[in-house]
């Protein structure tokens, strides 16, 4: 790859320049993507469209462009379908909001668990800039999925954060790569960073 492919994003780029990958063979998927270079073994970097944060995307994922919605730097939806190499399927769901903020986590929780029932239990991670509610669920040995929220302790705005995933093999083969999949699930949404304005003002 030349130096000059080195500096240009994706979506600017050849196609025939790209990797050979669900996420970089669809046109509205690569306006998000910042590079070609691996941010770890079958992920790249992805920039949300309002700028509000970042992370890593599956080789094998795709944007939803009828289900994504933005409302300047205030709001973001997006959907993501993910096609794994593990042999199953999985759906994230990202809503931005730049209302949420600290004190308000509660609400926001309640408002997520009623989602599914009253049967979530949030765990707590807390970094330098920011902190995460994490609920694990399953309904059997082929559907699992997280759903938490993520909020800025900085400046204000939260992501509320869905990842459903389906095995589409047999129950003892699904079985076998739960684990697998749910570390996998997990490292995805601890991938999601904050890009704080405070930074980019320096």
């Amino acid at each position: 790859m030349t130096n000059e492919n080195q500096t240009k994003k994706p979506s600017e780029m050849d196609p025939d320049e790209l990797p050979d990958t669900r996420a970089f063979e669809d046109e509205f998927t690569r306006e998000f993507l910042q590079s070609t270079e691996e941010t770890r073994p079958g992920y790249y970097s992805f920039l949300s469209g309002n700028g509000k944060y970042e992370m890593d995307f599956p080789a094998g994922g795709v944007v939803g462009e009828k289900s994504y919605a933005l409302k300047e730097e205030d709001y973001e939806g997006i959907s993501i379908g993910v096609d794994n190499y593990n042999g199953t399927e999985s759906y994230i769901k990202l809503n931005y909001n730049s209302l949420d903020e600290k004190g308000r986590e509660d609400t926001i929780l309640d408002m997520i668990n009623h989602q599914f029932n009253g049967e979530l239990e949030f765990d707590k991670f807390t970094s330098e800039n920011s902190t995460l509610y994490l609920s694990y669920f399953e309904d059997d040995e082929t559907y699992y999925a997280y759903a938490g929220f993520l909020q800025n302790e900085v400046e204000n705005g939260g992501i509320r954060i869905i990842y459903e995933t389906k095995c589409v093999g047999g129950k003892e083969e699904c079985e076998g790569i739960k684990a697998e999949s749910k570390d996998m699930m997990k490292q995805q949404i601890e991938s999601i960073q904050f890009i704080l304005q405070s930074n980019e003002s320096e």
